[in-house]
């Protein structure tokens, strides 16, 4: 019977240190942990379309503007080159960087965010 005890004992001891060491929360494969959970943004009930239009808006906006500022440094790197003006044409090339980064985070952003939070 002591032996029993023992091995229940040592048992638990061992799942007790690590969720002392995490705060009493073990994470799980689903991102959630022991007493939370996986937490799922999700529109109230009602507004699911409306969100998604917004947020629709939002990227294509975001998306129109990315284009716009692209063009406006090319055609800015081109008068500078062509006017022997340095500082229009350095603002073209930062502007054109500033454009490729912002695609690079627009394109790469669901995927950040996804790795962060999680998916449900």
């Amino acid at each position: 019977m002591l032996a029993v005890l023992t091995a229940r004992a040592t048992a638990r001891v061992v799942t007790t240190i690590p969720e002392l060491l995490l705060g009493g929360v073990l994470p799980t494969a689903g991102g959630g942990g022991k007493s939370g959970g996986a937490v799922c943004a999700a529109a109230p009930t009602g507004l699911d379309t409306d969100v998604n239009t917004i947020i629709g808006w939002a990227k294509w906006s975001v998306l129109s503007l990315l284009a716009i500022g692209f063009f406006v440094s090319v055609a800015s790197l081109v008068w500078g080159r062509v006017s022997h003006h340095p500082r229009g044409a350095r603002l073209g090339f930062d502007g054109l960087m500033v454009c490729v980064g912002g695609a690079i985070l627009y394109a790469g952003g669901y995927a950040i965010l996804t790795g962060i939070t999680g998916s449900c």
